[in-house]
Parts: structure tokens; C-alpha cells; sequence
């Protein structure tokens, strides 16, 4: 039975590795495919010298990836309970469940109004109004006496 050439998708060949793009004839190629290898492996090996041997590439590699891992993290978890508690709505009307269910979602709301920030911003925004009160009289001041001085 004859054998049909392999497809070989132009768009996919570059994603091969040298060693992996013929395939082996005899003996000679088969030399040629271990040196092609090799020649990758040493590559790599290049790489990964470089990288140790730079200690802002580690910090700052090491720092992009506990900032996406956080971000990941914080994300997920917010997706999962947010999930959680909108399947915990249907189980309100549910007999037994219901009862866990309406008492899981009265501490959830209660979280919820603990944690609002709003009285934080209006005391913030107080301070605010009090120390730019205080530097519009200070500056009046400052330049009354700038006045007295100058006549």
C-alpha cells in the first residue's frame, strides 16, 4: 500500500523545531536531527543562563507575575461568590434550604452594609472643606500682612 505524503500546513511549519520539519532518510539524517536538537536544547539552556544571571529580569518578571496572579485571584473569587450568591437566590423559596439559604443572604447583605464607603468619603470630603478653609484664611492673612509691609 502506498503511502500519502503528510499534509504540512505552511501556517504551522514555523511552530516545528528545526529537527522536526524532514523526516529522516537514514543514518546521515538521523546525525542531523540530533545535532538540529541539540542546537535548540543549548539554545534554551542560553536563555535560561541570561535570565539567572540578570537579577532585574527575575525581580521584574517575578513581579508581573504575582501582580497577574493577584489580579487573577481577586477576580475569580469575586466571580465564584457573586455566582454563589445568585444561585442561592433560587433556593429561597425551597423548604429546608431556603432557611440557610435567606439566612446566608441576610449576613451577606449585612457585610455589604458594613463595608459601604460612603460615610468614609463625606468625613473625607469634610476634612477637605476644613483645610481648604484653613488655607483660604491663611493666605488672606499672609497677604494682608504682605500689604502692611509694602506701604
Amino acid at each position: 500500500m502506498a503511502r500519502l505524503p503528510k499534509k504540512i500546513n505552511p501556517r504551522r511549519e514555523h511552530l516545528k523545531p528545526p529537527a522536526d520539519r524532514y523526516e529522516p532518510r537514514g543514518p546521515a539524517d538521523e546525525r542531523v536531527r540530533k545535532m538540529a536538537k541539540h542546537r535548540i536544547v543549548s539554545a534554551e539552556l542560553e536563555d535560561f543562563m541570561r535570565y539567572l544571571n540578570s537579577p532585574w529580569r527575575i525581580v521584574w518578571r517575578n513581579l508581573i507575575v504575582g501582580l497577574a496572579r493577584g489580579l487573577g485571584a481577586v477576580f475569580g473569587a469575586t466571580v465564584i461568590v457573586a455566582l454563589a450568591i445568585w444561585i442561592l437566590k433560587f433556593f429561597i423559596d425551597i423548604p429546608l434550604i431556603g432557611q440557610y439559604a435567606s439566612q446566608v443572604r441576610v449576613k451577606v447583605d449585612e457585610v455589604v452594609q458594613e463595608t459601604r464607603y460612603s460615610d468614609d468619603f463625606v468625613r473625607l470630603q469634610r476634612t477637605m472643606e476644613r483645610i481648604d478653609l484653613r488655607l483660604k484664611t491663611q493666605n488672606e492673612l499672609l497677604q494682608q500682612v504682605l500689604e502692611s509691609q509694602g506701604k
